[in-house]
């Protein structure tokens, strides 16, 4: 896939050739809104314990407390 195929097929704007220089920090400020929509979105549970979650679910975070 060409670079940008993946963001137009997911409805994201493509950032054009000619965007000024001066305008890039707006262009890397949305990226990160996507970014933490999906975040927002699909928050992941961060668990520390001695013993295992005892329903974990996929992309939860579980650190061994010793």
């Amino acid at each position: 896939m060409a670079i940008g195929d993946t963001a137009a097929a997911a409805g994201l704007p493509l950032v054009s050739g000619t965007v000024a220089a001066n305008t890039i920090d707006t262009e890397e400020n949305r990226t990160r809104d996507f970014i933490g929509q999906i975040m927002l979105n699909n928050p992941k549970k961060i668990t520390v314990a001695p013993t295992a979650p005892a329903s974990p679910s996929v992309g939860d975070v579980w650190i061994k407390q010793v």
